[in-house]
């Protein structure tokens, strides 16, 4: 288990009876699947638990079991707690919780649960592998090492976060544990159909129009090995225009051949050019940090105030 304190971890949950369940504070389906899955193990075993994240949860997620639970009340932090736990965040401030964690009048146990190549290892217990597959991954990993037996409801959070971190299996994060933590899933009821449902075959028409402008833009940076693409802030004018391109990364990063890496620019209305990175070989999450952002080798993002300018049909962020 690479000397991860899976153990220490598991003897320390025993030990507390007060434990909050802290999500990503962007989140998705790996920050989602993983905290979620902890949490209804942690009700299971009848502990006083709460699942919160900063940020409200995204309507394709709302299918995961115990996800309506969660809350995003920074009262939550006036409470007692035994122990925090951190799920698929790099840091503190990240996940949003920086300033509300002095608000708890006990002296709380901070785990830290990641997979992140930039995690500041910010917890008094880590549980951080970069080379894992995702956080969904860690905490199979942990629920194997102290023999915790998976339900369909952790399993169904589980094979979430497994898939939508590799790509549906598809990306270079795709590793034997995460293959054989998909497979345990499955065998113990994960509602695969329900995955595909919500993350997978949930575009609507209007949706893949506004893909089709992605497609229709698409560039070959050949000095770069990069292919680009981008959206102006008109192109995602009507409702449920943001949500539609969520995603739209991943499937070009897979389906794009000739090109290492993938870059969407995408232009919000609160000034922000929001960019998406992806790239099979390339660690990309320093180059996001360097950007502001973060995120995982493969897969990373970042936010830079400006808006998109484009010459010769090759997009770039310019001050406003």
């Amino acid at each position: 288990m690479n000397g991860l304190p899976f153990k220490e971890v598991f003897d320390a949950v025993a030990k507390s009876q007060r434990i909050l369940v802290v999500g990503d504070g962007k989140p998705d389906g790996d920050s989602l699947g993983s905290s979620s899955a902890f949490y209804m193990w942690l009700k299971r075993e009848g502990k006083d638990t709460a699942l919160f994240c900063v940020a409200p949860i995204p309507k394709n997620f709302l299918f995961l079991d115990g996800i309506n639970d969660q809350t995003n009340d920074p009262l939550i932090f006036d409470q007692p707690w035994d122990m925090v736990i951190t799920f698929d965040t790099g840091s503190l401030k990240h996940c949003g919780i920086l300033d509300m964690l002095p608000r708890i009048p006990t002296k709380p146990i901070i785990v830290d649960v990641d997979h992140h190549a930039t995690n500041e290892l910010f917890g008094s217990m880590n549980l951080v592998d970069t080379k894992a597959s995702s956080t969904c991954e860690m905490v199979y990993r942990f629920f194997e090492a102290n023999n915790v037996l998976l339900d369909h409801r952790m399993a169904t959070s589980l094979l979430t976060g497994l898939c939508t971190d590799t790509g549906h299996f598809s990306n270079s994060a795709t590793n034997p544990k995460a293959m054989e933590a998909a497979s345990t899933c499955f065998a113990s009821g994960a509602r695969h159909m329900d995955i595909l449902k919500n993350l997978v075959r949930n575009k609507s028409v209007d949706s893949l129009k506004i893909w089709g402008k992605a497609l229709e833009r698409l560039r070959h940076v050949p000095e770069y090995d990069m292919a680009i693409t981008w959206f102006k802030a008109e192109d995602l004018e009507g409702p449920g225009s943001d949500e539609a391109v969520e995603g739209i990364s991943n499937f070009l990063s897979s389906a794009c051949s000739g090109a290492d890496t993938m870059l969407v620019l995408r232009e919000k209305s609160d000034g922000l050019v929001k960019g998406s990175i992806r790239s099979m070989n390339r660690d990309i999450s320093r180059l996001a940090q360097q950007l502001g952002g973060g995120g995982h080798k493969r897969a990373s993002g970042f936010a830079i105030k400006g808006k998109i300018a484009v010459t010769d049909g090759i997009p770039r962020i310019v001050p406003n």
